[in-house]
């Protein structure tokens, strides 16, 4: 399989936030060998000697220093609701208020209003997942592709 510039900024952002080990890269890399043979720069991960080897690498061939796409970010976001490594409100802020991304009025109108049932409806979650949700879902399915290339 060839990977593109976008794949390996991906690896270099899993890589510098520790959600891939050095063993696991180059793991990775080994499986990309085939009996066809291996792409040249493939083959230099698999020789790298350490994580901050890998990602200088990446950054000197790609010029990709690790800083994904809004919506990838958004949807690492869902995904780490979705395994309840943060909270729902932690979640709809991040993506309205940290990442800054563009979105459609629509969407944004949707989390503005969950966001708003916390602090005073009795049960927020259930009123806010309701609103939460079908951002969540778009975006979610973008981070777990890109990651996925790389066995994550």
């Amino acid at each position: 399989m060839k990977f593109s510039a976008d794949d390996y900024n991906i690896l270099s952002y899993v890589l510098k936030k520790n959600l891939m080990s050095y063993d696991q890269a180059i793991a990775w890399a080994y499986a990309q060998f085939t009996d066809q043979g291996i792409d040249p720069f493939v083959e230099k991960v698999s020789l790298a000697s350490d994580v901050a080897e890998i990602v200088e690498l990446i950054s000197n061939t790609y010029q990709v220093y690790g800083e994904p796409s809004k919506e990838f970010l958004a949807g690492e976001t869902a995904k780490a609701f979705s395994e309840n490594q943060l909270s729902l409100y932690a979640a709809i802020s991040r993506i309205l208020f940290d990442l800054d991304l563009e979105l459609p009025e629509e969407e944004r109108q949707e989390l503005y209003i969950a966001e708003d049932y916390f602090g005073w409806h009795d049960s927020a979650e259930s009123q806010a997942i309701v609103h939460a949700k079908p951002l969540f879902d778009k975006y979610r399915p973008i981070y777990e592709h890109a990651v996925a290339k790389f066995s994550i």
